[in-house]
C-alpha cells in the first residue's frame, strides 16, 4: 500500500466496516460455517476430527448484498484511494464513478474479512487491525515476506528444538534479485502447519485426503524459508516479462491479496536453499535418508488467528525415497548443523566448483535403486576427492591409504585406521567387479557370500550404508582441511603423500 494512505485511509475503513456490521447486524441469516479437520491427541492422519467453525463473513460472498445493502458507508475512503491509484487501463470505458464505485464493493466485501477474523457477526478492534494489516495492506504489491514450510521426510525432531541457520547466502541464482533470505530454520510443525497441511488437499470440504509427508506419533521436522521481497511485486513482474500489475481486474477492483510472485525465480530460490540444507543434514545423518517430499505456502489469514489452521496456498514438490532407518534429530545434532551450515553452506550448495562432483555423487547414493549404482556411485565420488593428484601406486592402494591417514579412528564406525583402509580397498574390488564383471552384490545373510572387511562381515545393503557414512566423514574433512589451510583437493592429497613418505615404515606396519 502506498505510505501516503497510512494515516488517511485506514481510519475511514475501520469505520465504514463498523458501520456495515453495527447496521446490518440483525440480518436474518443462519450463520455460514466451514469444516475442517483438526489433529487430535495421539497422532496423525489416524486421529483426526472434523470441526466446523462459524465463518460469519462468507455471508458477503453473495455480490448481491452491495447492491441491496450498501449506504455509503465507503464513499470517502474509496475516493481517497482511487486518487492515489495508477490509472485504470487506456483501454477501459468505465467513468471515474464507475471506478470509485467497484473499490466501494471491494471495501464492502472486506467487511467479511473482518468478520471471519472476529468469528462473529460483530466489529471488534483487534480483529479489524489484523485482517488490516494482513489482508488488505499487501494488496497492492504482494506480500512482503513468504513463508515456505518444507516437510522433512524419514526425520524427526525433538520438540523443543529450533535451529537457525544463517541466512547470508551467495551463489546461484542471483540473491540479489528479487528476494533476500530473512528466515533460515529448521524445527518441528505446530498444530496449526499440521492441520493447515491436512486440510489443504480439499479445503472447506469435509473430504481429508492421505498426505504421506507427516507422520504420525512424533513431531513432523520442517525446514522453514521466509523470503522478503526487495521490491514492489509490479517492479519485479517488468523487470522479468514486461507485465504491467495493475488492481484493476476485470473490471473489479478487489482489496485482498492475490499472493502472486515472479514464480520461476522464487521457486529457484526455495529449490536451491531446500538442496544446501539437505546436503548439510546428509552429511551429518548419513545412516538414514533425510529429504523432502513436498513444500507449502503459509500465508497469514483468519484461520491462524482464531487458531483452528494455518492456511496453505498452494504445495511445491520434491522427491525423496522412503527408508526403514529414521534420523532423529537430537539437541547434540542440533549443535552440529549450524556449525557445519555456517562454515560451509557456500561449498556444500549446489554447483560449487570444488565439491559440486563429490557430493553430487554422494546424494545420489541415497536415491539409487540399486545397491551397485550407489556403490559405483560412492567409488566414482572418491576418485573426485581422494584420488585426485598423482602419487606412487594403484587407485585401490592409494584410496586405502588415503582415507585410512585421513580419518584415522576419528570416523562414524569408531574404527581402526587400518580397518578403514581395509574397507575402502574392498569396496574398490566390489566396485570393478560390478563395472567389469557385472557382478550383483551378495544382500542375504545366507550362503557365505558375504562382503569380508577384516574381521567382520556384511550384506551389501550395511556394506553400502557404512560407506556412505565414511564417505561423508571424507568429505567433511576435505571441507575442513580445504578451508582452513586455504588449498585445493589436490594439496591436501599431496600433503598425504608427503606424510606417508615421512613415516612409511609406521603407515605400513599400521595398514598391512
Amino acid at each position: 500500500m502506498p505510505p501516503e494512505w497510512g494515516a488517511d485511509v485506514r481510519p475511514l475503513i475501520k469505520d465504514g466496516v463498523q458501520a456495515v456490521i453495527e447496521q446490518h447486524s440483525d440480518v436474518d441469516v443462519d450463520p455460514p460455517t466451514r469444516t475442517f479437520n483438526q489433529l487430535s491427541a495421539g497422532g496423525f492422519m489416524q486421529n483426526t476430527e472434523e470441526v466446523s467453525v462459524p465463518a460469519p463473513g462468507d455471508f458477503f460472498d453473495d455480490r448481491d448484498l452491495f447492491d441491496n445493502l450498501y449506504d455509503g458507508e465507503f464513499a470517502e475512503a474509496a475516493q481517497v484511494i482511487y486518487d492515489q491509484l495508477p490509472d485504470p487501463p487506456d483501454a477501459d470505458q468505465l467513468s471515474e464513478a464507475n471506478r470509485v464505485e467497484s473499490i466501494e464493493r471491494g471495501l464492502f466485501e472486506f467487511v467479511g474479512v473482518v468478520l471471519n477474523y472476529a468469528g462473529e457477526f460483530q466489529f471488534d478492534e483487534d480483529a479489524f487491525a489484523t485482517a488490516f494489516e494482513e489482508q488488505f495492506e499487501p494488496r497492492f504489491t504482494d506480500r512482503e515476506y513468504s513463508q515456505f514450510l518444507l516437510v522433512l521426510k524419514n526425520t524427526s525432531i525433538e520438540p523443543d528444538i529450533t535451529i537457525d541457520l544463517e541466512t547470508e547466502i551467495q551463489g546461484s541464482p542471483d540473491y540479489l534479485g528479487p528476494y533476500a533470505v530473512d528466515t533460515l530454520r529448521i524445527r518441528p510443525l505446530d498444530r496449526l502447519e499440521e492441520t493447515g497441511i491436512a486440510t489443504h488437499e480439499a479445503p472447506e470440504t469435509s473430504v481429508l485426503e492421505p498426505v504421506e509427508t507427516l507422520d504420525a506419533g512424533s513431531p513432523n521436522a520442517a525446514l522453514e524459508i521466509v523470503l522478503r521481497r526487495r521490491r514492489p511485486y509490479r517492479d519485479i513482474a517488468r523487470e522479468f516479462d514486461d507485465t504491467e500489475i495493475t488492481p484493476w481486474e476485470r473490471p473489479d477492483f478487489d482489496v485482498t491479496p492475490v499472493d502472486v510472485y515472479p514464480w520461476q525465480q522464487l521457486t529457484d530460490v526455495i529449490e536451491y536453499l531446500a538442496a544446501s540444507v539437505r546436503r548439510c543434514l546428509r552429511l551429518l545423518c548419513p545412516m538414514g535418508t533425510v529429504g523432502y517430499e513436498k513444500g507449502y505456502n503459509v500465508v497469514p489469514g483468519w484461520e491462524t488467528y482464531r487458531g483452528i489452521a494455518a492456511p496453505v496456498t498452494f504445495e511445491l514438490e520434491f522427491e525423496c525415497p522412503g527408508s526403514t532407518t529414521g534420523t532423529h534429530i537430537t539437541e547434540d545434532r542440533a549443535l552440529d548443523i549450524p556449525r557445519l551450515w555456517r562454515d560451509h553452506r557456500r561449498r556444500i550448495a549446489p554447483g560449487h566448483d570444488k565439491f559440486q562432483n563429490p557430493l553430487a555423487r554422494f546424494e545420489r547414493m541415497f536415491s539409487r535403486e540399486s545397491l551397485e549404482d550407489q556403490l559405483v556411485d560412492c567409488v566414482v565420488g572418491c576418485e573426485t576427492t581422494v584420488l585426485k593428484g598423482g602419487s606412487p601406486g594403484g587407485n585401490k592402494y592409494r584410496l586405502g591409504v588415503r582415507t585410512a591417514v585421513l580419518l584415522g579412528e576419528q570416523n562414524a564406525r569408531d574404527w581402526s585406521s587400518k580397518r578403514i583402509g581395509e574397507f575402502f580397498r574392498t569396496l574398490y574390488d566390489y566396485r570393478n567387479k560390478v563395472v567389469h564383471e557385472d557382478t550383483t552384490l551378495p544382500d542375504e545373510p545366507t550362503g557365505g557370500n558375504l562382503i569380508s572387511v577384516d574381521d567382520k562381515e556384511f550384506v551389501a545393503s550395511t556394506f553400502l550404508i557404512h560407506a556412505r557414512e565414511l564417505y561423508a566423514d571424507l568429505i567433511l574433512e576435505y571441507l575442513d582441511l580445504v578451508v582452513s589451510q586455504d588449498a585445493s583437493i589436490e594439496d591436501v592429497n599431496e600433503q598425504i603423500d608427503n606424510q606417508i613418505l615421512e613415516y612409511g615404515t609406521e603407515i605400513r606396519e599400521q595398514l598391512f
